[in-house]
């Protein structure tokens, strides 16, 4: 929060004059006290002096007209947002929705009209400004010191589990077949822990990713016959087979493999069959394609069916698979797709993923 007995460094980089004196009488004029009782003001007429002042001198937010001598528009704001983590405050004599749009897509705090402003509008807008931008930095840090540790956490426990998986294999070659049965409960708890920590670094990067410029066309087929080809070698029993799958390219990026191996692994693992049959299937819907995939096993019942994919199924008691369905949502969302489950004939589940065709 800012505190009134400090003062408050505001740079103002605009070409009119006018429009700068009157910024600054609205500032001096505020009648709220959404302001410290001193507050000093910078001005520059070009973005070039503009810049020459955050290097040399300490602000806490920055005004800035999109109409410059030397840029204009958006490009304004872009040339000055990589100078500065000064919260932005674009001004602009003209109506336009896009404009604001992208000015906040930019990295601006807010965006106000020239001919809309008055001095409680603007200090409140100054005011608010500070705090998201204090909010959002509190924020970042805490975020990426989560980051570090989330990395040494599932480093150390990867290392842990490679060591159990290693003196599993040891011991089954030195044990009978009464006592076999148990090492292999090892390993398995072991393979199981190696998948959750798998699911949580991927989950992370698709929480991380930017949902539109990271997407690409990604060609569909071979992403799902690597994907069946890698679940057969560790799904032992399970019989998976694939139909026809035509040549068809989607809006995704590197985690699309992640959606099928969740969905795949999560029909095995719910069969409670001794050798679970899936089927993974292809169809073109209008300008998507729908891909499903098909167990049979106890299905799931309709009163789960709609939070199966939230947060409420990351509970204590999931086994791993909570995160696993949560993932492939958060994923399909993030694709611009959706993904729903539906009853399987004559029993089982189907998982139907929906994703954009790509032009």
């Amino acid at each position: 929060m800012l505190e009134s007995d400090r003062s408050l460094d505001v740079l103002v980089i605009e070409d009119n004059e006018g429009d700068a004196r009157l910024i600054e009488r609205y500032i001096d004029r505020a009648e709220t006290p959404m302001l410290p009782s001193t507050v000093t003001h910078t001005h520059h007429t070009t973005l070039e002096d503009g810049k020459e002042a955050l290097a040399e001198s300490t602000f806490d937010v920055l005004l800035l007209d999109l109409g410059l001598p030397t840029s204009q528009g958006i490009e304004t704001l872009d040339r000055i947002v990589g100078h500065t983590d000064l919260p932005v405050i674009v001004l602009t004599g003209l109506q336009n929705k896009n404009t604001a749009l992208k000015a906040i897509q930019s990295g601006a705090q807010d965006f106000l009209n020239k001919d809309e402003l008055d001095p409680d509008t603007l200090t409140r807008a100054i005011r608010y400004a500070i705090e998201r931008k204090r909010r959002e930095s509190e924020l970042r840090k805490r975020t990426d010191q989560l980051e570090v540790l989330n990395r040494i956490v599932r480093h150390d426990i990867q290392n842990d589990v490679n060591v159990i998986q290693g003196w599993a294999d040891m011991l089954e070659q030195n044990v009978d077949d009464a006592r076999r049965d148990t090492v292999q409960q090892i390993t398995s708890a072991a393979d199981h822990i190696a998948e959750i920590t798998q699911n949580v670094e991927t989950f992370l990067e698709a929480v991380a990713g930017d949902t539109d410029s990271s997407l690409e066309p990604v060609a569909l087929g071979p992403v799902i016959l690597d994907t069946v080809e890698k679940r057969r070698t560790v799904s032992d029993g399970a019989t998976i087979s694939v139909g026809e799958l035509e040549r068809t390219t989607v809006y995704a990026d590197e985690l699309l493999a992640s959606v099928f191996e969740n969905l795949i692994d999560n029909a095995v693992q719910h069969s409670q069959v001794e050798s679970p049959t899936v089927e993974v299937g292809f169809e073109l819907t209008g300008d998507c394609v729908q891909v499903s995939v098909a167990d049979d096993g106890v299905g799931v019942p309709d009163g789960q069916k709609s939070e199966i994919f939230g947060k409420s199924a990351m509970g204590l008691d999931s086994s791993g698979t909570g995160i696993g369905l949560f993932l492939v949502d958060r994923l399909v969302d993030r694709y611009g797709g959706r993904v729903w489950v539906e009853d399987n004939d004559p029993q089982g589940a189907v998982f139907v993923v929906e994703l954009r065709l790509a032009e």
